[in-house]
Formats: structure tokens, C-alpha cells, sequence
């Protein structure tokens, strides 16, 4: 069985007098050690997907299953519940650190939401940060890191409470070229671990390039490559980016 499947998911947006199909029918399953790499251009979708995906959205129409789970049936409490121990992790763009707060205690707080002491956060918040390669930065306040070092951190944030999905929006955002490979790499790791599901949508293709499963999202449409005989055909602009 899937550890989650999006049925038939269709989600509009108001535009003006109308509206905007954001997500279009959209199908696909991700299996309890996959990791899965969608790319799309901005406005094509995919940070709509990861939302609906983690449970933050809930579409129009279709399905969403997570662990045998029917996602859209649940109380907005249940789906919080969703990214606690044994749930989903979601890393976007909308991570916002409180200024002079060491890394660690950044790390440690959805343990405090769940009942946890600042003392007893800290040791998984410590595993969290090894993991991703920022056990270095646990002392360090967040004004004091760079762009890299805040992604690190943001998902250490989200593997602290050991979710079985990681789903990752956009991880190239304003990074050097030096600093989008460091993080390519870490991602990849991430996507070898056998104990973590791992979704991660781009509009770089580098930054999907180890993912062994690929879906191109453009308006609202999934393509795959998963068929036999299917070509996810990729724009010119994106196949000169993944050249080396």
C-alpha cells in the first residue's frame, strides 16, 4: 500500500470575476521509501500539490490518502496532527525564524508544542540538526546564518519529529551555485534513507536529479515518466540548467 495517494485532486483559485484551475485531476502515489522529484516552472502548481499533499490545503475535488488515511475527511485537528511523530515534514518558503533564538531551540519547538521541555527537545532537535549536517550551528543565533545554513536548519525543524514523508518546496531559492550543489547532495541523501519517503518540487531540474521517480507539473497538469513509453519532456531552458 502507498504511503500516499492523490486521487483525481482538483483545486481552484478566485481570479477576477472567475477562477484559476491551479491543480487539474491531478494522480499519483508515493511508496514508504520512494523519493519522488517534480518539476514546474513558478505558478505551475506544485507548491499547491505539496500543500494539499501535507494536509495545510484541502482540495476541491479527488482524494487524498495518507497511510490508508482519507486526508479530506478529517478535522483540521487530525490533519495538524499529520506532522507529528510518524507524519509529514513540509520545508517551503514560508519558514520565518524568531531573531536571537539559538538554532537548537529553532529545532526543538514543534517538540514544545507537543508537551516536550526545552530540555527534553534538545537531544532529538541534536539528531535532527546531524542529520541534515548542522550540528555545528545548534549554538548559533539564526541572524548569524547564511541562506544555506537557514535551509539546513528549516529541515532539521522538520525531521525533529521523525516524519516517515519529507516534502520539500523549492529548495534552490536565492543559493550560489556552490551552495545549490552542497544542498542537491544532502537532499540526495536524504532521498536514499531508507525510513523517509521524499517529495521534493523545483523549478531547477539539478535539484531533482538523483530522485528516482520524476513528474513535470505545468498548469495544473502531472505528467510522469513512470509509464512504459512515456516522456516527461522537459523545456530547452531547463535542460541547458541540468547540462554540467
Amino acid at each position: 500500500m502507498s504511503l500516499l495517494s492523490l486521487t483525481n485532486v482538483t483545486k481552484h483559485y478566485p481570479d477576477g470575476l472567475g477562477e484559476i484551475t491551479v491543480l487539474d485531476r491531478v494522480s499519483f502515489e508515493v511508496d514508504e521509501d520512494d523519493f519522488v522529484g517534480v518539476w514546474g516552472m513558478r505558478r505551475s502548481g506544485k507548491s499547491t500539490l505539496l500543500q494539499i499533499a501535507a494536509g495545510r490545503l484541502l482540495p476541491d475535488e479527488g482524494s487524498v490518502r495518507f497511510d490508508g488515511d482519507e486526508v479530506t475527511r478529517m478535522s483540521s485537528d487530525r490533519r495538524v496532527r499529520l506532522r507529528r511523530h510518524g507524519g509529514i515534514g513540509l520545508v517551503s518558503g514560508e519558514w520565518r525564524p524568531v531573531r536571537n533564538k539559538p538554532v537548537v531551540e529553532h529545532v526543538a519547538f514543534p517538540l514544545l508544542s507537543d508537551g516536550m521541555s526545552l530540555r527534553e527537545a534538545r537531544e532529538p532537535a541534536w539528531r535532527a540538526l546531524e542529520r541534515v549536517g548542522g550540528a555545528g550551528l545548534a549554538r548559533v543565533s539564526v541572524d548569524e546564518l547564511s541562506q544555506l545554513e537557514r535551509i539546513r536548519v528549516a529541515l532539521a525543524q522538520a525531521l525533529v519529529r521523525e516524519p516517515r514523508m519529507l516534502l520539500f518546496d523549492e529548495p534552490a531559492v536565492l543559493l550560489r551555485p556552490s551552495q545549490a550543489v552542497e544542498l542537491y547532495e544532502l537532499l540526495g541523501s536524504l532521498g536514499r534513507d531508507g525510513s523517509l519517503a521524499v517529495v521534493i518540487a523545483s523549478e531547477e531540474i539539478s535539484a531533482i536529479r538523483d530522485a528516482r521517480r520524476m513528474f513535470s507539473i505545468d498548469s495544473g497538469r502531472l505528467r510522469t515518466t513512470d509509464r512504459q513509453g512515456t516522456l516527461v519532456q522537459l523545456p530547452e531552458r531547463a535542460r541547458q540548467r541540468s547540462r554540467p
